[in-house]
């Protein structure tokens, strides 16, 4: 059997040096199919009969096979230390493309295959004995055991090196907690790798600069942060306890920086964390959120009820009719003080105060609200859920949003 030595005999005397002759004149013919098949059959290899990677396939094969036969001869050759150095930086491509060795591992069991189904096809022509065969046989699977070694070592070593990179390793991490890795233990592998102590409860900040300015990476400095700026909003991660000098951070290097902070989480729901600071951020372009530094934790019920727009939509369509049907000004009022006494339940003095208008306004405004609703005002779960339109209805109305209006206009067959 073939040892890792490249250039090492193959037991000599026991194939005849004549059966290398037979295979010879079928190399070329031999290394087309072989990598037709690869291109066919393995799809991380398929592409054009003339690209780069299937002219690097058939190097390849006819440097390994080129080499297979001199040690089946006992030559010495210099061909070993180059294809063993090309199987070693092809599995270093294979980790450093962040793939596993499945498909260079099939490649060369097709490849294996092909040429044994030759050596077969010329034993039986040449009334080759079962002893050479065999021979022949336990040499070729044994060489290709080495080019997978020789492929592994350069994926163990790529693997090394991608993972000392401690900024890499770091980004691996964070796109670890932003996908939802739930496997504590992998979780726990990518944080030893990144050299990086996962507090307990994180905060999970999302910015942007209105003016497209470049957001700091913070990663490559010496911040208590995991950060990534693309795709926007840029997003960080640190603890509890350095959120505060991390906001300043960004802030100092942009001032006109938008930040949407959430609340204290475990590691485990950043990735929801991550999608609440971007619906806060979509809030703000609304016009809904006006802060420069919005706190998450101000405005749950507002990012909870926006977390289905189209279920939004359509309760507006169905529940707003009435109001809907109003002309703008009679609409405007008439929601703005519904909304205020679905929340308080006040009298009309208490709701006037808030509003700013006279007490017998309210109460004329509250009459008309009793004709356009009715005996619905008096059900419980229609009350819950006008509350719930509303509340996330009318700051997009005040924020300019006419599309409700517009598509009831559209739909309204009078």
């Amino acid at each position: 059997m073939i040892e890792a030595g490249a250039g090492q005999a193959l037991s000599p005397g026991e194939v005849p040096p004549g059966v290398v002759n037979l295979v010879k004149p079928t190399l070329d013919d031999l290394v087309e199919r072989i990598t037709a098949k690869i291109q066919r059959e393995v799809p991380s290899f398929a592409g054009s009969t003339t690209g780069r990677r299937s002219k690097l396939i058939s190097t390849a094969a006819t440097g390994a096979i080129s080499h297979f036969l001199d040690m089946v001869l006992g030559k010495p050759s210099s061909t070993g230390a180059r294809v063993d150095d090309l199987f070693r930086r092809m599995g270093y491509a294979e980790a450093s493309d962040g793939h596993s060795l499945t498909a260079l591992r099939e490649s060369l069991q097709l490849a294996g295959r092909e040429a044994w189904a030759e050596l077969r096809a010329i034993a039986s022509k040449h009334n080759l004995s079962a002893d050479v065969l065999g021979k022949l046989g336990d040499d070729l699977f044994g060489y290709l055991d080495h080019l997978a070694d020789q492929a592994t070592t350069g994926y163990d070593a790529a693997r090394r090196a991608r993972d000392s990179d401690i900024v890499a390793a770091r980004r691996r991490l964070l796109d670890g907690l932003l996908d939802g890795v739930s496997d504590a233990a992998e979780i726990d592998r990518l944080a030893a790798n990144a050299a990086w102590v996962l507090a307990p409860r994180v905060v999970v900040l999302s910015a942007d600069a209105p003016d497209g300015t470049e957001l700091p990476d913070l990663a490559e400095s010496d911040a208590p942060v995991l950060a990534r700026t693309s795709p926007s909003p840029a997003v960080y991660v640190c603890s509890v306890d350095d959120s505060v000098t991390v906001l300043a951070l960004l802030r100092d290097a942009i001032p006109t920086i938008r930040i949407a902070a959430s609340w204290k989480v475990s590691v485990g729901d950043v990735a929801d964390a991550r999608r609440w600071t971007v619906r806060a951020l979509d809030l703000s372009d609304k016009g809904i959120i006006s802060e420069e530094v919005i706190e998450c934790a101000k405005y749950r019920t507002m990012l909870w009820l926006h977390s289905e727009p189209a279920l939004r939509r359509q309760m507006a369509q169905e529940l707003l009719v009435p109001l809907f049907a109003e002309t703008p000004n009679s609409r405007e009022i008439l929601s703005e003080t519904l909304l205020d006494w679905l929340q308080t339940r006040d009298s009309a003095p208490a709701i006037a105060g808030r509003l700013g208008v006279h007490a017998q306004t309210v109460r004329y405004r509250w009459k008309r609200i009793n004709e356009l609703f009715g005996e619905a005002l008096h059900d419980p779960e229609f009350i819950v859920q006008l509350t719930m339109v509303l509340k996330a209805s009318v700051p997009l109305w005040i924020a300019g949003d006419q599309s409700d209006f517009e598509r009831f206009r559209s739909e309204d067959p009078t």
